[in-house]
């Protein structure tokens, strides 16, 4: 496996500094706790996540694009990315200029630049890979004591990897592992690549609840007492919707890691959350340390 070389550059994205504050915050903890040196790119701007392919794929495509271009020239060759519907706009958009004349010449007129390819974008989850469970199970000054945790992948990491440019089926194993140093069992469940509705909460409602109730009732069945995400739409759609369900907490697994490694700024963050975790948090802080 290759070895971190310098410092990680990353595409921040709009949610990490707004409505995924939590996981930009907690990673860039667990990156400060692992002697890690992180950057965001410079100039970057919104890939066009969401609404903007939806409705425009051209101008999405130039969106995403532009950050590609921006990368190229300030010299990244690896471009971290923690938000996966970033991750699949860029890589989209990287496929399409990289096979089509047309996108190509399109990014040229607009940008007066050409893409020539040399940028690779890596999901947060490989970068943590890289580093190691050895290195990560060295800063765990604080483990969970046995917390119960429902991991939720949500259907976008789960889609074929040539639409998303990622598979994370490989990296199962290596996430449950993480999850058990900090501390925490992962729970067996057969929920965890089903869609919450997440692209549905605004237009949808009722079908966005229905889905989230269906996903909170078979997380609490297998007696779960937190879901973990890494997507920052599915953290919001599972605290804000569901309405025939016990709410869950629902924590980034960048916040249980920073966490379990006794980051002592976890409050800053974990104040955002719509589902007070503080309570479940504090109960397991006891028993650590009456255990």
């Amino acid at each position: 496996m290759e070895k971190l070389d310098g410092a990680i550059r990353y595409y921040p994205g709009c949610s990490l500094g707004s409505s995924a504050r939590e996981m930009g915050d907690s990673f860039q903890e667990l990156a400060r706790m692992l002697g890690l040196e992180i950057s965001p790119l410079e100039d970057w701007s919104c890939c066009g996540s969401s609404p903007a392919h939806s409705t425009n794929p051209n101008l999405a495509t130039l969106l995403a694009a532009r950050n590609l271009l921006l990368a190229q020239e300030q010299g990244v060759k690896d471009l971290m990315v923690m938000c996966p519907s970033c991750f699949v706009r860029l890589k989209q958009a990287e496929r399409e200029i990289l096979t089509s004349m047309e996108k190509a010449q399109e990014l040229e007129r607009v940008f007066h630049r050409k893409y020539r390819g040399g940028v690779r974008l890596r999901f947060f989850l490989e970068i943590l890979e890289q580093i190691g469970l050895e290195r990560v199970k060295e800063i765990m000054r604080n483990p969970f004591h046995g917390l119960k945790v429902a991991l939720y992948y949500g259907c976008l990491l789960s889609r074929p990897d040539w639409i998303t440019g990622f598979d994370v089926a490989p990296y199962e194993r290596f996430i449950e592992d993480l999850v058990r140093i900090a501390g925490a069992d992962p729970v067996r469940w057969p929920y965890s690549k089903h869609c919450c509705g997440a692209s549905l909460a605004v237009t949808k409602p009722g079908t966005s609840d229905r889905l989230v109730d269906r996903i909170r009732h078979y997380a609490l069945e297998a007696k779960a007492q937190c879901i973990v995400v890494f997507c920052s739409l599915c953290q919001m759609n599972l605290e804000l919707r569901g309405k025939a369900s016990s709410p869950l907490p629902v924590l980034y697994i960048t916040e249980l890691l920073a966490l379990a490694a006794g980051s002592p700024n976890a409050r800053k963050w974990l104040s955002k959350h719509l589902i007070d975790p503080l309570p479940l948090l504090r109960e397991q802080m006891s028993l650590a340390r009456s255990g």
